[in-house]
């Protein structure tokens, strides 16, 4: 098989690849052997066209690949900050203790999902109606935190 087909066959499957990744390192790697599939085409030996996959793969990853990764993020709308979604978007929020809240578990109300939660301080004991933080998430489990005046007189 003539090397430009193999090249042209590579940079493909670095593209379909890369539509299952969102990352655009592959696509950048890809454009390297879209290049190296040029200088085949131009009857440049093996060693030259490895030499242009490579630089033309690390100089669009460095290059071409900020460029594009900013413009694909970018809102075009007026509002212009990042906002989590998923569960980043519950880290920080209020939650109601809706079961008793101790070292073995118990339950809260989060947007008015229930979730399995988890004191932060060991000796915390949460009773039902208290309103509570979301500190942190670990899988399906919450872990929260309830100021008390303690804790803010000294």
């Amino acid at each position: 098989m003539d090397d430009v087909f193999i090249w042209i066959i590579v940079a493909v499957i670095l593209g379909a690849v890369e539509l299952f990744t969102g990352t655009l390192v592959l696509a950048m790697v890809a454009v390297g052997a879209v290049l190296a599939g040029v200088g085949a085409a131009l009857g440049a030996p093996l060693w030259l066209q490895a030499v242009l996959f490579g630089a033309g793969s690390v100089a669009s990853i460095f290059g071409l690949r900020p460029f594009l990764k900013q413009a694909l993020e970018s809102d075009s709308g007026a509002d212009k900050t990042h906002r989590p979604f998923g569960t980043r978007a519950i880290e920080g929020a209020e939650a109601r203790v809706i079961e008793k809240v101790d070292v073995r578990g118990g339950l809260v109300e989060i947007a008015g999902d229930n979730w399995t939660a988890f004191p932060l301080e060991p000796d915390q004991l949460l009773e039902p109606g208290d309103t509570v933080t979301v500190v942190e998430i670990k899988g399906a489990t919450v872990i929260v935190w309830k100021q008390s005046l303690s804790t803010l007189c000294p």
